[in-house]
């Protein structure tokens, strides 16, 4: 059945929750005379994606290119924004550069925003879009220091990361740190290396859905050990995403006797879906424990969800709701190689290393960003994360920080953690970090 466009439109503006007579009456005026390009434009201002399809049907007149890159957008069309980008100087530069974005030329999108700043510098919103390009796509270097303690042990030093862009899609990455070992009596430690460091170099791919990197290098502590990292991340729906992250002789943080004699492999998938203010989130992950002479200490396969619900709350978002984790562990009965030389003979108990299985439930708070958007002048970040662990009774997790532009295009960010977060032990941690990310 043909809609009609005029009943189409009038019940839309019936409906409408802003606009009043006088829109009314001058968009049916204009349509009953054969232009419906003020309808559209003002179908498309609203969303209403179906009426702006049925007016451009009905419509005598053809068609202006934004008024089809704008339904292009929103059908995610790679074809039909192709096609319009051939004529760029017909197009408005927000949508212009969103479909350089979708379509992965990201180095094009940069170009086409600073030339519409530099016509009218005073486009905040195409700001916005610029700078989320840049940190999408634009190479940066960032350098970090930190320092963190837990149960008798103190780790602190640099660490530096890093993307060179070499084209839309590939990337160079890497990441690295040297960090500063010192045990007191409280960890039980026996021998205690003044330094461990982990280097790692590799290639990073990306389009407008997927994102792949992988990374090789080293760990060096007790041993030296090849370590490598990889991550994925798929954009499924407008709001579903999967990711994917593996690692291979990683650093591990369970206990002291783990951060200076141990290393971990690690598989987690997390899916992450959107719904109006709602944030769920369920993952699956397997670890596997190692002394650092490869001597197996235990695995642990875990499973965990999260409900989130959101609401802004001034500039930033709060959100909160309720979480769950199992994780079933095995483990060795008896410490062997470098993992026991690591400990004090009467502390070489596996108990005191990896934790039994246990699980967790309790609520999180979480109010601003704790990776904002560049455009952003000033963020803070608090996340408050209180539960119930079988093994250990009543936890908690507080994690503060704020980051801020600085010079332009970089963010500069201070953040403080403590609590029985990360590890099984119910070892209580603190940790602070300053770092400061420049793109260029």
């Amino acid at each position: 059945m043909v809609q009609d466009p005029l009943r189409s439109l009038a019940d839309a503006l019936a409906s409408a929750p802003v606009g009043g007579d006088a829109t009314r009456a001058v968009l049916l005026r204009a349509a009953r005379h054969g232009d419906y390009l003020p309808a559209i434009s003002w179908s498309l201002a609203q969303g209403y994606w179906g009426l702006a399809t049925i007016l451009i049907r009905a419509n005598p007149k053809p068609t202006p290119a934004w008024v089809r890159l704008s339904l292009a957008l929103q059908r995610h069309d790679a074809a039909a924004m192709g096609k319009l980008l051939r004529y760029p100087e017909r197009l408005p530069v927000r949508d212009r550069m969103q479909a350089q974005m979708d379509l992965g030329r990201y180095h094009q999108a940069r170009r086409d925003a600073l030339r519409g700043l530099q016509t009218n510098p005073f486009d905040r919103q195409l700001r916005q879009q610029y700078l989320q390009a840049v940190r999408d796509s634009a190479s940066y270097l960032d350098l970090a220091g930190s320092w963190q303690s837990f149960n008798g042990l103190s780790v602190a030093g640099p660490q530096l990361r890093g993307r060179i862009s070499l084209s839309d899609r590939w990337s160079l990455v890497f990441a690295g740190d040297t960090l500063a070992q010192s045990a007191a009596a409280s960890s039980q430690l026996l021998q205690t290396p003044a330094w461990s460091s982990h280097s790692l170099l590799g290639l990073r791919w990306q389009d407008p859905r997927w994102q792949a990197q992988a990374l090789l290098g080293s760990y060096l502590g007790q041993r030296d050990v090849v370590s490598a990292q990889v991550a994925l991340h798929w954009q499924a729906t407008d709001s579903g995403e999967l990711s994917a992250n593996f690692d291979y002789h990683a650093r591990s943080l369970q206990s002291p006797a783990l951060a200076v004699a141990g290393m971990v492999n690690r598989v987690d998938l997390q899916w992450a879906q959107r719904a109006g203010e709602w944030l769920g989130n369920v993952g699956l992950g397997w670890r596997q424990y190692e002394g650092q002479d490869g001597l197996a200490l235990g695995s642990d396969r875990y499973g965990e969800a999260s409900l989130l619900w959101s609401h802004p709350l001034g500039p930033w978002e709060l959100q909160a709701g309720p979480f769950v984790d199992y994780h079933h562990l095995s483990r060795v009965g008896t410490l062997q190689g470098v993992l026991a030389e690591a400990l004090q003979p009467d502390a070489r108990n596996v108990d005191l290393v990896l934790p039994g299985s246990y699980a967790d439930a309790g609520l999180r708070l979480q109010w601003g960003a704790r990776d904002p958007a560049l455009a952003s002048a000033w963020s803070p970040y608090l996340a408050l994360s209180v539960y119930e662990n079988t093994r250990f009774g009543p936890q908690y997790r507080l994690d503060a920080g704020l980051s801020t532009a600085v010079l332009g295009p970089d963010r500069l960010r201070i953040g403080f953690a403590q609590g029985q977060g990360g590890n099984g032990l119910a070892l209580n941690q603190r940790l602070v970090q300053i770092g400061y990310r420049f793109y260029f």
